[in-house]
């Protein structure tokens, strides 16, 4: 289950796993209207991830693509907010294989408001 949205040059992403390789493609393509919008200029984005957010290895291959074609159209950098999870260190873990794959800035953050302020900076 997810949620996006956009909030000025911000891409917000609510979500609660676990995901499979369908559920992540139908997460690329709600995406695909909203990068239409950032893609303009240069943007971020904050996934705030509820409960247990671990990824089926297909999963995780089909993260890292969309992750790729969103920093080829202007993603700078994403922060990760975790809430209430279960297995934090894995989904860290799969999390950060993913994103250091793409080759995308990201960080952990604990609260919406400390994430905004870590994009402040970058």
């Amino acid at each position: 289950m997810f949620e996006v949205k956009i909030e000025g040059k911000l891409l917000l992403v609510d979500a609660t796993g676990p995901f499979n390789e369908e559920l992540i493609l139908q997460y690329e393509k709600a995406l695909e209207s909203c990068i239409q919008i950032l893609e303009v200029s240069q943007w971020n984005q904050v996934i705030t991830l509820h409960q247990l957010s671990l990824f089926t290895p297909e999963a995780e291959k089909v993260l890292t693509n969309t992750l790729i074609n969103r920093k080829s159209r202007g993603l700078i950098a994403c922060v990760i907010v975790l809430i209430d999870v279960e297995g934090e260190s894995l989904i860290k873990m799969q999390m950060s294989r993913c994103y250091e794959r793409a080759q995308v800035k990201h960080t952990y953050r604990s609260s919406m408001s400390e994430a905004k302020k870590w994009l402040a900076t970058i």
